[in-house]
């Protein structure tokens, strides 16, 4: 049985660059519809797009859609998706005012550990 692959998506964009947001999501649903093991670590601003209601308030697409629309699509295939911890604290979020959909919140360990672990990184 071959190893899966691992994609790490670092998505430091936040909502004060919508159209930077959307793209970590498909690629990384793309991804895991390739069978891929695709994450996507919300870090620096980008843990302003998993602060609650957010998603539905960021237009993509030239306001043709919202954001959740993508997160929707990379939470049904399967796509990981945890938060920077110390990213929380810069953009004066609450780990309990986060998504739902975000699994987990980890340290700049963590985040090192996954890249190191990776056979693919990207960042947006």
């Amino acid at each position: 049985m071959a190893k899966r692959s691992k994609l790490l998506i670092i998505q430091t964009s936040g909502s004060q660059t919508p159209d930077r947001v959307s793209p970590p999501f498909f690629i990384a649903a793309t991804a895991a519809a390739m069978d891929m093991d695709a994450t996507i670590v919300f870090t620096v601003n980008g843990a302003s797009i998993v602060e609650r209601r957010a998603a539905e308030r960021i237009s993509v697409q030239g306001g043709k859609s919202t954001l959740k629309s993508f997160l929707d699509e990379a939470v049904s295939a399967g796509v990981k998706r945890m938060v920077c911890h110390q990213s929380l604290d810069l953009n004066d979020l609450a780990s309990d005012n986060l998504i739902d959909e975000v699994e987990e919140v980890v340290g700049a360990a963590a985040l090192l550990d996954m890249t190191r672990d990776a056979d693919h990184v990207l960042t947006f």
